[in-house]
């Protein structure tokens, strides 16, 4: 009886041991508010009802913030769990300073002179006043070298990729990464209508957002081949096939920097 009894208690603590793993793999957060908003919020084109959020939500939305910014980033022990912190807490924070901005037609992002929300340090993020380039660039882009990314952050602009209507989760987030990139790709239009991204055959040109310019180094080595074969992968299988047998140019489309608002 003694020897099954120490089993049993060995097997009680392994079974607890791996719940709490588990829940430190996930999150150390409660995201469901936060999935809660975007699924009201947001719909499948990605367009965001700011006014709602702005008069129905925002107490939420800054209660959420505020967690973000006691989250203890070394809690969360796995590389998908942080990355899809860091996602979240990006989108999250472009929306309430562009609320916080007053809803302007156009997202501030002037390089030189001007307003740019980008440089702004307004929030706490784990346990730090981040600005939102610090969270692209020094620690999405630089910590994880994951070119995905870019079809998940969410600046606010009409020819950003869409913003997802659900939280990002560390179970889920290779394929809601990878479902990112096919819409983005395969779908996504702008305010106008005119795709974001699209294959001319006739002229043998890839027409990319200009989001593969500004960060080119990180697809797949950079250059117009690292691009290319980063795109290819997520396009239909008939237009994969036509860039991999013909010289294929790329043309860097227009960015429309007016708001992503849900009219």
């Amino acid at each position: 009886m003694k020897q099954l009894s120490k089993i049993t208690r060995k097997l009680t603590l392994l079974v607890l041991s791996l719940c709490f793993v588990s829940l430190a793999q996930s999150s150390s957060i409660e995201d469901s508010n936060w999935n809660r908003l975007l699924e009201a919020n947001v719909n499948q084109a990605g367009w965001v009802d700011y006014q709602s959020i702005r008069s129905e939500w925002n107490e939420s939305l800054k209660g959420y913030i505020k967690e973000l910014g006691a989250t203890d980033i070394d809690d969360l022990t796995t590389n998908s769990a942080r990355k899809a912190f860091w996602i979240n807490a990006y989108n999250a924070v472009t929306i309430q300073t562009l609320i916080d901005e007053g809803l302007p037609e156009e997202v501030p992002h002037a390089r030189f002179f001007g307003k740019n929300i980008f440089k702004q340090e307004n929030y706490r993020i784990a346990g730090k006043v981040r600005s939102l380039d610090e969270i692209e660039h020094e620690i999405l882009r630089k910590r994880y070298s994951d070119p995905r990314i870019h079809a998940a952050l969410v600046c606010g602009a009409s020819s950003c990729p869409r913003l997802r209507p659900e939280a990002y989760t560390a179970d889920k987030l290779n394929e809601q990464l990878d479902e990112e990139v096919r819409i983005w790709l395969r779908k996504g239009l702008d305010k106008k209508g005119n795709r974001k991204n699209y294959l001319d055959r006739d002229e043998a040109l890839f027409h990319a957002s200009e989001i593969f310019k500004w960060f080119n180094e990180d697809f797949k080595g950079g250059g117009k081949a690292g691009v290319l074969k980063f795109i290819a992968q997520y396009l239909p299988e008939e237009d994969r096939n036509f860039i991999k047998k013909h010289e294929v140019d790329i043309e860097y489309l227009d960015y429309d920097w007016s708001l992503n608002n849900r009219e």
